[in-house]
């Protein structure tokens, strides 16, 4: 997860210089002078309202699926204690015993495809949450950067150095949590993912 997060980050940067580069262009040459933003992607991740819903709505699927395995893993877990039981293995019939291998065999493999599907469908739910949520953050910074008249907004992440009066996260923050409210009154779902 943390490496998918600073995939999203990289790409953030590489889209928020594109987007202010392009946008920006001429009034840095009328003016000679680049005033520049920093944000701070992770932060607004977990402090805009959008970015909360979003973790939200995935440690909700990441719950219902967890629990799926646990139920699998739990009939797995009874068959096992059924072969540690040596009395009950004595009691089976040899047909009955090759029946039960075949059964804990078969949970085995059906576990193991619900797990691998299951992280590739977290990872994929991961990715278009971070996606959403970079691409508002980018429409966001075009707001700050027009109200403040900033020429570039760049993501912390690609800096080496910044000093903290360039951090407009708290905007950007701000810019998303409002677009939030207003999505509440109009009752759509906000941010949510299409």
């Amino acid at each position: 997860m943390k490496r998918l997060i600073s995939l999203g980050l990289a790409a953030s940067m590489m889209i928020s210089v594109a987007l202010f580069a392009a946008q920006y262009d001429d009034s840095l040459q009328s003016s000679g002078a680049l005033k520049v933003g920093v944000v701070n992607f992770k932060l607004v991740v977990e402090e805009s309202k959008f970015g909360k819903l979003e973790q939200g709505n995935f440690e909700t699927l990441k719950k219902q699926i967890e629990g799926v395995v646990e139920e699998k893993d739990k009939a797995r877990a009874e068959l096992a204690a059924k072969f540690n039981d040596p009395d009950y293995v004595d009691s089976l019939s040899p047909e009955a015993e090759n029946e039960l291998k075949h059964k804990f065999r078969l949970i085995n493999q059906e576990l193991g495809q619900m797990e691998g599907q299951f992280y590739q469908t977290l990872n994929q739910a991961n990715v278009k949450i971070l996606q959403k949520l970079n691409e508002m953050a980018s429409t966001a910074s075009v707001t700050v950067a027009k109200e403040n008249q900033l020429n570039l907004i760049l993501n912390d992440d690609g800096c080496f150095f910044y000093d903290k009066t360039l951090d407009v996260s708290r905007k950007i923050i701000a810019n998303l949590d409002a677009l939030y409210e207003t999505e509440m009154k109009t009752n759509k779902a906000p941010g949510a993912l299409n």
